[in-house]
């Protein structure tokens, strides 16, 4: 996939930090205008596009009158949030380390985006590529980097460190002041990407607390401790973006395709092209979520067909029976018996 994603982990944060910033009614005002839902953020794993996160936050940000508040978000940000992310990148050894670690292992936090790394004399400039997203409120996420960022230098480097300056590509010299103060540094204008200057002679900078012992983690390993592997495909996005809108119901072609962030036919050419079709995917889906719920759960027949979309309970019924052979309550009795 193509598609630029970030991890719902990430989004659940979010939404809390939103929370302390605005009134409830007002952020489920903005996430129904980015296509989300609060039922959308429980006890799932996945991702959605980074356009959605910066639509929401703009439109939390137009309503109560802040411009920057995805730096403000940034500023409040948990790193620990991230989970297994956090404790793989923040365990390195030096800040080095660390850097390398976010950068190889971004693919579970923001598909699709990448760390760069420029380096000059007397620094390093260390930012995060969304590549090319021009999205409404994609300032917000630009800004938010720059703490994300620094979060992690100051986690070697003391509370009290902050960049020798950073680099946005926002021009507009007011808007600039105004976040200077909030970041404590000085930024320069028209750069390709949000981006903060650590100097070299810090990345040796040794991890304060006592870092993990050092071995060799794999990108699966990392993935699994997640509970997500980045979509690499159209039927992976698809099918994650049915198991989050499963909590809501809304688990239609054009839902997924909105959620995806393109067009219902471009989503029908790129499951075709990879020998599939959406309904070959929802099926497989609604079917994995049954055998789950029928398993693991004393749910009656008649909910579990609710919670899956069906509203008539037969249907799920000759639905489920086509794709295992078996009728759900003899299912059941199966795996109760085993």
């Amino acid at each position: 996939m193509q598609n630029k994603l970030v991890n719902l982990v990430e989004l659940v944060h979010v939404v809390d930090l939103l929370d302390r910033f605005a009134a409830r009614s007002i952020v489920d005002r903005a996430l129904r205008s980015a296509g989300l839902d609060r039922a959308m953020l429980g006890g799932f794993t996945g991702f959605i596009p980074y356009a959605a996160e910066a639509v929401l936050i703009d439109s939390v940000a137009r309503t109560i009158g802040d411009r920057h508040l995805g730096a403000r978000i940034g500023q409040a940000y948990e790193y620990s949030a991230y989970g297994a992310y956090a404790h793989f990148v923040l365990g390195a050894p030096d800040l080095a380390s660390a850097l390398d670690r976010g950068r190889r292992a971004l693919l579970f936090t923001h598909p699709g985006s990448e760390i760069t790394l420029r380096e000059t004399e007397t620094h390093l400039i260390v930012g995060r590529d969304s590549k090319g997203l021009s999205v409404i409120g994609h300032h917000h996420l630009d800004e938010g980097a720059l703490f994300i960022i620094g979060q992690v230098a100051r986690h070697f480097l003391g509370a009290d460190w902050t960049p020798d300056w950073a680099e946005l590509p926002e021009t507009n010299p007011r808007e600039l002041a105004a976040l200077e103060d909030l970041l404590g540094t000085t930024i320069r204008a028209g750069a390709p990407v949000p981006s903060v200057a650590i100097r070299l002679t810090e990345l040796a900078a040794l991890n304060p607390g006592p870092p993990q012992p050092e071995r060799t983690m794999s990108l699966g390993e990392l993935g699994r401790l997640m509970g997500i592997a980045p979509a690499q495909s159209m039927v992976d996005g698809v099918d994650q973006m049915l198991h989050v809108t499963l909590a809501t119901g809304l688990i239609s072609e054009d839902v997924v395709a909105r959620l995806l962030a393109i067009g219902p036919r471009t989503l029908q050419r790129a499951l075709k092209a990879e020998g599939t079709t959406f309904r070959q995917v929802r099926l497989r889906v609604l079917s994995d979520r049954a055998r789950s719920l029928l398993s693991e759960t004393d749910m009656p027949l008649e909910e579990i067909a609710k919670v899956l979309g069906y509203s008539d309970p037969r249907a799920f019924r000759r639905a489920f029976k086509d794709s295992t052979g078996l009728s759900p309550s003899a299912f059941r009795h199966a795996e109760q018996a085993q």
